[in-house]
C-alpha cells in the first residue's frame, strides 16, 4: 500500500475506534484509535499515521462538537512527529516490529506519551493537576492494553497481512471487554450512590418520624413549635429557622425561632410575602430577594449572609395555618422526593399543631364548664343557703340586742355565746360556699375528707329539711390523704343533689357514711328515691346522660360525668348499687396517700365501674 492509501485506510480505522470510544467514570473517552495509530506507526510509517491522524480524528467532528475532535487530532499529530524518531531508535529496518526487548520498550515509552498526550487533549483548557491525576488513574490499566494490542496488531501485519482481521478482531473484542468493565463499573457506582442517598432518606424519614412522635406526645403549643423549628433545622442542616402561623385575624406572626435573634415585644411578619407562600401551599426553595422577605425584622441583617430559605407550609385539609422557614448558609437543592417528604411530615405536623391547639381549648373550656357546674350546684341550694343565713342574723341581731340591754352579766355572756355560735355557723356556710364558687388552680395537699363531707352537709341541710328528707350521718374518722378537697367537696355535693332530686317531691332518707374499709377511704351517700332505669345505668358516667325532666326538674347531665373523672384523677373509682322503686347508692373509692401527690399512681384502686 503507498502510503496515502494506508493512511486513508488507518484513517478510517481510527475514526471508527473514536465512534465507539467509550465515556470512563470521570468523564475521559476511552478510545482504540492510539493503538491502531501506534500499529500503523511500526507498519506503514509516520507519513501514513500522520495521515490517519489528522483524517481520522477530524471525520468524528460530523456527529460531535468540533473542538474536541480538533484537539484529538493536535495531540496525536504532535504524537506521530515525536514518535518517528523514537520508533527510527528502538527499530531497526527490515526487522520485524516489537521483537526486541529495546522494540517493546520503545513501544512502551510511546504508549505512555501517547494516552498523556489523550489526557491532555480529553481535558480541554482547563489543565488542572487534579484533574490530570483523575485521568491518569483512569486510564492507567485500559491504556496499557490497548497499547498492547497496538503492538500486537503490527507483529501480525508484519508477519501476514490476512491475519490483521484476526487482530482486529481481537482488538474489537477486548474494546467491547473494556466498555462492558466500564458499564459495570458505571452501574456499581449508580447503586452506591442510589443506596447511600436510600439511606441518608431512611434516616431522615426515621428522624421526621421520631420528630412527629414528640410533637404528638407535647401538649404545650409553644413548646411543640420550639421543638419543630429547633429539630427541623438540626435535620436538613440549616443555620437558623422559625415559625410563622397566623392569628385570629389570618396576620401571620412570628411563633417561634431558633437560633435567630428575636424582639419579645415583635412578632409581626411582612404580611405580602407570607400570604403569597401561604396561596401556593407548596415547599419551596426561596434563592432570590424573597429569602429577605420573609425573615424576621430583627432578623433581616443576618439574612445578608443566607444564600437560601426553605419555606414549608403548614396546612390542613381544612385551612392554612402558617409557614415554617429554614436559612441556610449555603447554596443547596430541593429534589422532587425531599420535597414530597417535608410536605407529608409538614401536613402532619399540621394537623398535630390543631389538635394541640383544640386539645387547649377544651381544656379551658372544661375548666370553665367544671366552674359552672359547680356554682350551678351550689345555685340549687341558694334559697336554703339564703334562708339559713337569714335566721342567724336574726338570731344574732336578737341575742346582741338583749346582751347590750342585760345588766345582768351572766346572761349577758349567755347572749354573746348565742352570738358566737351563730357566727362560727354562719362562717362555716361561708368557707364551704368559698370552697366552690373560689376559682383557683387545682391544689393536692394533705386533708381530711371528712371536712369536706361536714362543710357540703352544712351547706345544704336546710334545703333537705325542707324537702321532707331525712339526713343520716355515719362519719367516722379516716386518715388524711393527699387530695383537692375543693374538687371531692364538689363530687359530695352532686351526689346529694342527685340524691335529692331523686327523692322529690315526696322526700325520704338521705344517709351519708364515711369511713376507712380494706386501705382506702369509702364515701357512701344513699337515697330512697325511685332509682336509675336500667336503660341508662351503664351510661350514667356519660356526658349529658341524665335521669331528670320528669316532675319539672331539669338537669345538664354533666355532674356524675365531672365526679368521674375527678375521682378517676385522684387514683379512685365510682361504685352503683341502684334499684328501681328502692334507691341508689353511690359508693366512692380513694386511695390514702400520706407522701407525696406523685405517690397517687401507685396507689391507684381497680378500674372503677363506669365509661371506658
Amino acid at each position: 500500500l503507498t502510503p496515502l492509501a494506508a493512511g486513508i485506510a488507518l484513517a478510517g480505522l481510527v475514526a471508527l475506534g473514536d465512534l465507539l470510544a467509550v465515556e470512563l467514570e470521570d468523564g475521559s473517552l476511552l478510545t482504540a484509535a492510539p493503538a491502531l495509530l501506534l500499529g500503523g506507526l511500526a507498519v506503514f510509517g509516520w507519513p501514513a499515521a500522520l495521515v490517519a491522524a489528522l483524517v481520522g480524528s477530524l471525520l468524528p467532528a460530523l456527529r460531535r462538537p468540533l473542538p474536541p475532535a480538533l484537539r484529538a487530532a493536535a495531540a496525536r499529530a504532535l504524537l506521530v512527529l515525536l514518535a518517528a524518531p523514537i520508533d527510527r531508535l528502538t527499530h531497526a529496518p527490515g526487522e520485524p516490529p516489537y521483537t526486541t526487548p529495546l522494540s517493546v520498550a520503545g513501544l512502551l515509552l510511546l504508549g505512555v506519551l501517547l494516552y498523556a498526550l489523550e489526557v491532555a487533549a480529553s481535558t480541554g483548557p482547563r489543565l488542572s493537576l487534579r484533574r490530570w491525576r483523575a485521568r491518569l488513574q483512569a486510564l492507567r490499566w485500559y491504556g496499557a492494553a490497548l497499547v498492547t494490542l497496538g503492538g500486537t496488531l503490527a507483529v501480525l501485519w508484519h508477519s501476514s497481512p490476512w491475519t490483521l482481521p484476526l487482530g482486529l478482531g481481537v482488538l474489537v473484542g477486548a474494546h467491547y471487554l473494556l466498555r462492558g468493565q466500564v458499564m459495570l463499573r458505571r452501574a456499581s457506582r449508580s447503586l452506591a450512590d442510589l443506596e447511600a442517598r436510600q439511606r441518608l432518606s431512611n434516616e431522615r424519614l426515621e428522624r421526621l418520624q421520631s420528630l412527629a412522635i414528640t410533637m404528638v406526645a407535647t401538649r404545650d403549643v409553644q413548646q411543640m413549635l420550639g421543638i419543630l423549628c429547633e429539630r427541623l433545622a438540626a435535620l436538613l442542616g440549616a443555620s437558623a429557622g422559625w415559625v410563622v402561623l397566623l392569628d385570629e385575624t389570618n396576620t401571620p406572626r412570628l411563633k417561634a425561632s431558633h437560633n435567630i435573634p428575636t424582639d419579645e415585644q415583635e412578632s409581626a411578619v411582612d404580611a405580602e410575602a407570607y400570604g403569597a407562600l401561604l396561596s401556593r401551599g407548596r415547599v419551596v426553595l426561596n434563592a432570590d430577594e424573597r429569602r429577605h422577605e420573609l425573615a424576621p425584622e430583627s432578623a433581616r441583617s443576618e439574612s445578608q449572609g443566607w444564600s437560601a430559605v426553605l419555606s414549608i407550609p403548614l396546612a390542613t385539609d381544612q385551612r392554612a395555618l402558617g409557614v415554617i422557614c429554614l436559612a441556610f448558609d449555603r447554596v443547596r437543592g430541593l429534589d422532587g422526593d425531599e420535597q414530597r417528604v417535608l410536605a407529608s411530615f409538614a401536613r402532619q405536623a399540621a394537623v398535630t399543631l390543631e389538635n394541640a391547639r383544640l386539645f387547649d381549648e377544651l381544656a379551658h373550656k372544661q375548666v370553665e364548664l367544671i366552674q359552672s357546674s359547680k356554682l350551678a350546684a351550689v345555685g340549687t341550694f341558694a334559697a336554703g343557703i339564703a334562708h339559713e343565713f337569714n335566721n342567724l342574723l336574726g338570731s344574732m341581731l336578737g341575742h346582741a340586742q338583749l346582751g347590750r340591754d342585760e345588766p345582768d352579766l351572766e346572761e349577758k355572756n349567755r347572749a354573746l355565746d348565742v352570738v358566737i355560735q351563730a357566727c362560727l355557723r354562719g362562717r362555716s356556710i361561708t368557707r364551704g360556699l368559698l370552697t366552690f364558687a373560689r376559682r383557683q388552680e387545682h391544689r393536692r395537699e394533705l386533708a381530711n375528707i371528712a371536712d369536706a363531707v361536714e362543710e357540703t352537709l352544712t351547706l345544704v341541710e336546710l334545703d333537705l329539711r325542707k324537702a321532707n328528707i331525712a339526713v343520716n350521718r355515719q362519719i367516722e374518722p379516716v386518715p388524711h390523704t393527699i387530695c383537692d378537697l375543693g374538687q371531692i367537696a364538689q363530687v359530695v355535693l352532686n351526689l346529694i343533689t342527685n340524691a335529692r332530686d331523686a327523692m322529690l317531691p315526696d322526700g325520704g332518707e338521705l344517709s351519708v357514711s364515711l369511713r376507712e374499709r380494706h386501705g382506702a377511704i369509702e364515701l357512701s351517700v344513699t337515697d330512697t328515691g325511685g332509682g336509675i332505669p336500667e336503660s341508662i345505668r351503664d351510661r350514667i358516667f356519660e356526658p349529658f346522660v341524665t335521669t331528670k325532666g320528669a316532675g319539672g326538674q331539669t338537669g345538664t347531665g354533666l355532674g356524675l360525668s365531672i365526679s368521674y373523672g375527678i375521682i378517676k384523677e385522684h387514683g379512685g373509682e365510682i361504685l352503683v348499687d341502684s334499684r328501681v322503686g328502692r334507691g341508689t347508692t353511690m359508693t366512692i373509692r380513694l386511695p390514702i396517700i400520706g407522701e407525696e401527690p406523685k405517690a397517687a399512681a401507685e396507689g391507684a384502686l381497680p378500674e372503677a365501674q363506669g365509661p371506658r
